[in-house]
């Protein structure tokens, strides 16, 4: 049997009406998929498609976006949700970073030029060498003790110093490998200090003091907090913070707003911009990156500063001033080994650099 024919015309109809009907479509959904993006001058079509490649990273349990303190999307995966609590590991540091600058202001801490020896000589160590005992409280917090660390190098520093018997002699141990203050060298044994200068000025432990000054102040009941060793005294300075993805978020706005929250001044508006300011050389260390503040990654990319925190295996608060905007993501990170860790924070960092940011219609 001879087919009809279809005149062109009408093909050509059909063909036009299928493809604005699908552009239409997709226009809907991802409308709907993140309603507050669109009001919030988002790409959302470029936003929703940057957060489907996410969910395609092994692992990958949320992001959290928006300006303003408002979200604009989120999206969950692999058992996380948004008071889900997740270990964020170095993200760890930047909040203690915020705790040295209360305890500064609350009397606790005097200045950032205290040294270590006087914390430690005859409290946790009975002697220290001289040129170690001048360390201050500001060089740990810029990365620049000049003790030997070996991290992000792929290192197995970090390894060799939680399984030891002394973790705070571990870290005083190792040798100078540039002069205090001359020199940028990621060391989250120099965190750990801070985190017994905490504890030693205070009478409270680092969560204690967290809970009370920063985390309760903000509304934020849920925190938890390795200790090393574990039944220990000390919290780990520079991981093991347990935190949700709205925590996450809440945090990058706290900074974001000079340490302010619901008019209640946290934290100290001069710390947060000395924690902003480029303390330290990164000296390309990570991309789009080359500045250190005080526990904080100072950089830029399109144009514009940001700052963020971030922890190994794809863990970060990413901050852009000129949008007021924070991104908050967070992926799996054990039971992996360490090439799928690395592999996932760079395709995580790149993702939220070159296609979240960049999905802000300025």
């Amino acid at each position: 049997m001879k087919q009809k024919m279809i005149p062109k015309i009408t093909v050509l109809f059909i063909f036009v009406f299928i493809f604005f009907s699908c552009n239409k479509k997709n226009s809907v959904s991802t409308d709907s998929r993140y309603p507050k993006a669109t009001s919030q001058n988002f790409d959302v079509l470029q936003l929703s498609q940057a957060i489907d490649n996410l969910s395609q990273i092994p692992g990958f349990k949320s992001i959290v976006a928006g300006r303003n303190g408002v979200i604009a999307a989120e999206e969950y995966n692999n058992g996380s949700g948004a008071d889900s609590l997740h270990d964020v590991r170095s993200v760890t540091k930047s909040v203690m970073s915020l705790l040295i600058g209360i305890a500064i202001r609350e009397g606790f801490i005097q200045s950032v030029d205290q040294t270590i020896g006087e914390f430690f000589i005859g409290t946790v160590v009975d002697s220290l060498d001289s040129a170690k005992a001048q360390i201050t409280i500001e060089q740990l917090l810029m990365m620049s003790c000049g003790l030997e660390w070996h991290e992000l190098d792929r290192g197995n520093s970090y390894d060799q110093w939680f399984l030891s018997d002394d973790h705070i002699q571990w870290v005083l141990d190792q040798s100078f490998i540039h002069e205090p203050g001359h020199g940028f060298n990621y060391n989250t044994g120099s965190t750990y200090l801070l985190s017994v200068i905490l504890n030693l000025t205070t009478g409270n432990d680092a969560l204690a003091f967290a809970l009370q000054y920063l985390f309760q102040p903000m509304g934020i009941d849920h925190v938890e907090w390795d200790y090393v060793p574990r039944g220990g005294s000390y919290n780990n300075g520079g991981a093991g913070l347990t935190i949700s993805p709205h925590t996450m978020f809440a945090i990058g706005n706290l900074v974001l707003n000079n340490g302010c929250w619901n008019q209640n001044q946290i934290v100290p508006e001069d710390w947060i911009h000395q924690c902003l300011s480029r303390q330290n050389e990164t000296h390309g260390t990570l991309p789009y990156n080359n500045h250190y503040g005080y526990l904080w990654w100072i950089g830029q990319a399109y144009g514009h500063d940001h700052f963020y925190a971030m922890g190994w295996g794809g863990q970060f608060i990413v901050c852009v001033p000129d949008f007021n905007l924070v991104i908050a993501a967070a992926c799996q990170w054990s039971g992996i080994s360490e090439a799928e860790a690395n592999q996932h924070w760079f395709d995580i960092f790149m993702i939220i650099m070159d296609d979240i940011i960049t999905a802000v219609n300025e």
